[in-house]
């Protein structure tokens, strides 16, 4: 039901009046189909915008929810994916005088406040993540405010929504429940820049067959794009330290994983370049985000927590250090630049490991039954809620296999799961919570198919910019004039300088992963040995110091020799010897170490002693046999979780021998870190004055 509203014939202009405002020029007209998608929310119907990046849809919704508020409709309700959207989202509120505010995990001392705020009718503009659509607390403590008025929805990223859509969260799926209680004459916006056809249709379908649908063109003039092969990550490192000092301006360097993104920001760092990583907490994140906005900074390193409505107008650059798993996600990430400016770059790099971690990332999206009927049956069987680290000890999966399975689940209708805080119980309804495979199958089948448009992105000889536009199902796409092939760069040699290529070796080589120390255990009681006490605080007297890996497992390099050999069975190579020597040489010294032990492998396998006996030798150190094996614990690499690990080798080791002086503790692979936590405390335990634990190889633990 259309709203009764003032002023129904000057509509246009007072919107018009409000995006000069918003936009600091006089002159600003709107773009086409932002006028008609404002008309739209404004008389209370339902918008789905389907616009390029840049393009302004912040602006329909935030211009709309002026004009409601104005003439006394509630307040709008934004559903958005990202702290780092939210807080651009914010300004670009404020810039209309709007009240904007957030309820997120960052600002929760500010909640009361807003609550009070929403039943004073003062707040314009609520944003949350769909994730807090799950909390019980909102759902009964704030929602209820917002519902007994709102006046629109706001959908943002709204792809998220669709099965189908490259960014899929399953909590969007709660929106639904929200849509179920908003009051009639409510508008709905939802906008996204990167759906193609069959996700405009299945968000249509979710949110009702009778919403509007803008949609544009999706070129992006300002945008020269460049396809680069450069399979070996030391050339990739070369090409980026060689090429960013020559780009004005600052951007986004876009990783698929953290460890890539520390390895980037810190060679860039190493050559001078202004580079910080970008994935750890809201507030770092808040804070790099703020200096790259201010220029302060030359390039943020990134995964894809930096994506979505990140708005900077000036962003320069954009580089891919390897490839996203679709067309759809590259668009996406690549559209952060070039928004305000006439010239802006982005050039994708093809790795040899992009592959892999796609199909990583790919294999672990869907939990299979066997998986989801463990987790269940652990809550049906528990006396009351059990915490995920609690699951953890129980279930032999992954953390985020986990927690997976808990979202999925509590999504359904009944839910055979619901939270209450920190803990998770079972409602009694798991026995209706299957997995459909055909539906898994043809969700794989659609990531495959975006795979291989990604590869023949890569090979593609024609214009890049059309090709993404005809990838998206833009009927509008033409030859840009612009992008390497346009401007027939494809065939110019863009290998680094050599000398910059070895550097970028030697960079690798040298670069040290750490192992950090621990101060809890990640429950409570692992076990009744006095190392343990009584809580998950480790003793100051039994923790080890900081220490280090020689290199990364997957590296494509040393690391994946050093786990060859290690799978032959065999003492580890004199290359392998002498590379981690020489890393130790110079530490060592610095470090005031007095011995040398050794964790004792399984099977009593002989390279870890060799390699200690190597290195004692070397180091002219003593070499003591002090820790022994019980027999108790399987293969840490059968435990799937943290807390498996450290409960699994809880017994696992006795002091054989002690160590009186400051100890090196080696091991040649180091996953989650638990034993050499255990080792060491028990050393400590004995009368160890300290422990510094170094290992071949960092072998990350996902999830």
């Amino acid at each position: 039901m259309m709203p009764k509203l003032k002023n129904a014939e000057n509509l246009r202009e007072v919107a018009t009046r409000y995006l000069c405002d918003a936009v600091g020029n006089e002159q600003a007209e709107f773009r086409d189909g932002q006028w008609e998608s404002i008309e739209h929310a404004v008389k209370g119907e339902r918008v789905l915008v389907v616009q390029r990046t840049g393009w302004g849809k912040t602006m329909v919704y935030t211009i709309a929810t002026k004009i409601r508020r104005e003439n006394g409709l509630g307040p709008s309700l934004m559903i958005s994916p990202l702290l780092a959207l939210m807080r651009n989202q914010e300004e670009a509120a404020f810039t209309l005088g709007l009240n904007a505010r957030r309820m997120t995990g960052d600002n929760y001392d500010d909640w009361r406040e807003i609550q009070k705020e929403l039943r004073e009718d003062e707040v314009d503009i609520l944003m949350v993540t769909p994730e807090r659509l799950a909390s019980g607390h909102f759902t009964r403590s704030t929602l209820p405010l917002i519902t007994r008025g709102l006046g629109m929805l706001i959908i943002d990223e709204a792809h998220c929504i669709s099965d189908w859509g490259h960014d899929f969260r399953p909590d969007y799926r709660r929106i639904r429940r929200v849509q179920q209680v908003i009051p009639r004459g409510a508008a709905i916006v939802a906008t996204t820049a990167t759906a193609n056809d069959r996700v405009v249709k299945d968000v249509q379908k979710q949110l009702g067959g009778d919403i509007q649908v803008s949609r544009g063109s999706l070129v992006r003039r300002s945008l020269q794009l460049h396809n680069l092969t450069l399979p070996d990550p030391k050339v990739r490192l070369a090409w980026i330290a060689q090429v960013v000092p020559h780009l004005s301006g600052s951007g986004i360097i876009y990783v698929l994983t953290r460890k890539d993104a520390d390895l980037v920001s810190s060679w860039l760092r190493y050559k001078g370049i202004h580079a910080a990583s970008y994935y750890g907490n809201a507030g770092q994140r808040e804070e790099l985000e703020h200096k790259l906005l201010n220029n302060e900074i030359k390039a943020l390193v990134a995964t894809i927590a930096l994506g979505m409505g990140f708005d900077k107008p000036d962003l320069k650059f954009i580089i891919h250090y390897q490839r996203p798993g679709s067309v759809v996600h590259y668009y996406q990430q690549v559209g952060r630049a070039g928004r305000g400016i006439d010239d802006a770059y982005g050039f994708l790099l093809w790795g040899e490991e992009d592959e892999r971690i796609v199909d990583y990332f790919m294999d672990n999206a869907f939990p299979p039954q066997n998986e989801i009927n463990q987790v269940l049956s652990v809550l049906e069987d528990a006396d009351g809620g059990l915490e995920i680290e609690e699951l953890m000890a129980a279930v032999n999966l992954k953390k985020s296999k986990i927690e997976k399975v808990l979202k999925l689940a509590s999504l359904e209708s009944p839910a055979p799961v619901i939270q209450q805080g920190r803990e998770w119980f079972a409602t009694g309804e798991a026995s209706g919570f299957k997995v459909d495979p055909e539906y898994i199958a043809r969700l794989r089948g659609v990531r495959t198919s975006e795979q291989a448009q990604m590869r023949k992105y890569m090979q593609h000889d024609g214009c890049l910019m059309a090709f993404l536009q005809r990838a998206l199902d833009d009927d509008s796409a033409k030859d840009c004039g612009r992008c390497r092939n346009c401007t027939n760069r494809a065939n110019k040699s863009h290998q680094p300088k050599p000398k910059l290529v070895i550097e970028a070796e030697q960079f690798i080589k040298k670069r040290r992963y750490p192992i950090r120390s621990r101060s809890e255990w990640p429950i409570a009681d692992i076990s009744d040995h006095p190392i343990h006490g009584s809580g998950i605080t480790i003793d100051k007297t039994h923790r080890m110091l900081p220490g280090f890996a020689l290199c990364s497992a997957f590296d494509m390099g040393l690391g994946d020799q050093i786990l060859r050999e290690r799978s032959n069975g065999r003492q580890y190579s004199n290359m392998v010897v002498e590379a981690f020597i020489y890393r130790l040489q110079e530490w060592v010294k610095n470090k005031g170490i007095g011995c040398v032990t050794y964790v004792p492998p399984r099977n009593n396998r002989q390279h870890v002693p060799l390699l200690a006996a190597a290195v004692a030798e070397r180091l002219e150190r003593p070499l003591i046999h002090a820790v022994a094996r019980t027999g108790e614990g399987a293969r840490q690499s059968d435990q799937k979780n943290e807390v498996q690990r450290a409960l699994n080798v809880a017994n696992a080791f006795s002091i054989e021998r002690s160590c009186k002086q400051s100890a090196l503790l080696i091991d040649d692979i180091s996953v989650s870190g638990w034993t050499m936590v255990t080792a060491s405390a028990l050393l400590r335990h004995d009368g160890c004055p300290s422990v510094r634990p170094v290992a071949l190889v960092k072998h990350s633990l996902s999830g």
